[in-house]
């Protein structure tokens, strides 16, 4: 997995431009691209509802949003992901948090380890 964060708490360019190819290959739009914000909202299809995912830097915490019409999550302190083709995966830099997303089709799970 990758970093998403500078050490000064912007966001990477490299994950910038991941998240670009993202919204490109799964229909979505970037929307909130600043130094330490970025989020992409994917419209929906008949594979797929309305979704927003995104990670932002705000007092201290390094966080993951995901909204859907019938869901909101947030995790704190993620700071490293990959991303293959639609596929998503936000985490912990130990693995004890994860967000997984298939853009494409809409689903995502979310694991929790003890670590």
């Amino acid at each position: 997995m990758q970093a998403i964060w500078d050490d000064d708490g912007t966001l990477r360019e490299s994950f910038r431009s991941d998240m670009r190819e993202l919204a490109d290959r799964a229909s979505g739009d970037l929307e909130g691209d600043d130094e330490s914000t970025l989020f992409c909202s994917f419209e929906p299809t008949s594979n797929r509802s309305s979704m927003r995912v995104g990670v932002y830097y705000a007092n201290g915490r390094q966080t993951l949003r995901f909204d859907t019409i019938r869901e909101e999550i947030e995790l704190a302190m993620v700071n490293h992901y990959e991303i293959d083709r639609a596929r998503l995966v936000i985490g912990s830099e130990k693995g004890s948090r994860t967000f997984s997303l298939d853009a494409a089709s809409g689903e995502y799970s979310v694991s929790k380890e003890s670590v």
